[in-house]
């Protein structure tokens, strides 16, 4: 029983060593701007987007937000 609990934990604890890696989010324009940076919240690269829009004036474009998965330093 205490075998099969160990064995169940240590399974666990490998799973979750595999996973160093976090969503990032970041923005693109369809006239070729894009974020320098990535932001962990989604919100804020939607702010970043806008404040491109807003820069480029009346009729730009909004750009688009996407995320990626980067390791983990």
């Amino acid at each position: 029983m205490i075998e099969k609990i160990l064995r169940a934990l240590s399974g666990a604890a490998s799973d979750r060593t595999g996973s160093n890696t976090r969503t990032v989010y970041h923005w693109r324009c369809s006239c070729g701007a894009h974020s320098r940076g990535g932001w962990l919240i989604a919100f804020d690269a939607e702010y970043a987007a806008q404040r491109h829009q807003w820069y480029k004036g009346v009729g730009h474009q909004l750009p688009e937000v996407y995320s990626t998965e980067e390791e983990v330093p």
